[in-house]
């Protein structure tokens, strides 16, 4: 009997750190699950929608045919899906790292409402704008940037010596 009870405890003992191994890792797939579910719904499922409209819009004003305004516009939703879905697999972790599972845990029951669904939308679309505004001013001032940059620093002699990396 003994023998059993100190079998038992050694059982015990052993195995605890072997259990307690396992439920950091089961945590963390509950945590990086919980981070790829909150991208999907902030990210990934409408945006392809929402990306879509924009394009067909956009399409609308070209001065191309029909079938090529289509044609564009799948194309360009299909390349914008997948580029989605890889990017939601490259920050899972740190949106997981981020965020707590509660944070996470709250967020996306919020998203998964329509509320939450049609807020995630709005953000899409003002993220989309914001972007579209900002690339004229961003281009007009890395211009400006470069031009304060060349009348300080030789650039052509920096362009020459790149040449002569390169070769």
């Amino acid at each position: 009997m003994r023998f059993l009870v100190l079998f038992a405890a050694l059982f015990a003992l052993s195995a605890g750190p072997v259990l307690a191994q396992d439920a950091p890792d089961a945590a963390r797939q509950r945590h990086l699950d919980l981070a790829g579910r909150y991208l999907e719904l902030t990210s990934g499922e409408d945006s392809v929608k929402v990306i879509r409209e924009q394009l067909e819009a956009g399409y609308a004003e070209a001065e191309l045919p029909a079938d090529q305004r289509a044609w564009l516009t799948d194309q360009m939703t299909s390349l914008f899906e997948e580029v989605m879905a890889l990017t939601i697999a490259e920050v899972r972790d740190e949106v997981a790292d981020s965020f707590t599972v509660a944070e996470l845990e709250a967020a996306v029951a919020f998203y998964e409402t329509p509320l939450g669904r049609s807020i995630a939308n709005k953000n899409i679309e003002i993220g989309l704008a914001i972007q579209e505004a900002m690339m004229p001013l961003l281009l007009t001032r890395m211009t400006s940037m470069n031009e304060k940059f060349c009348q300080r620093f030789d650039c052509a002699a920096t362009g020459r010596t790149a040449a002569k990396s390169r070769d």
